[in-house]
């Protein structure tokens, strides 16, 4: 698994946020939702404030092979759909890159 991701984030606040997703992406969710799957091929990692190992977005992510950081506070907040993130799964961080 890749230990650094960068690219653009999408926040997805509900299932219908989904089916705008065209391009690849770094996904930032509270959680993920089974319409995931209509867009499982952009996705480049996955963000998630839940933190459960049996979550949603865990599943997908042993399922699909995507890399996912669970547990981040307030990350729906802090980013905007079009931001340019940095995913660091060694630290457990994400952050934006001008």
């Amino acid at each position: 698994m890749k230990r650094l991701i960068q690219g653009k984030a999408f926040i997805a606040r509900s299932e219908r946020d989904y089916y705008n997703i065209n391009k690849p992406i770094i996904l930032v969710a509270r959680n993920t939702h089974p319409d995931i799957v209509i867009a499982i091929k952009k996705i480049k990692a996955i963000v998630t404030e839940v933190d459960n190992r049996l979550c949603h977005a865990a599943i997908i992510s042993r399922e699909y092979g995507i890399p996912l950081l669970m547990g981040v506070e307030n990350a729906t907040k802090n980013f905007k759909t079009g931001d340019e993130v940095m995913v660091d799964f060694n630290s457990k961080t994400i952050c934006k890159i001008k």
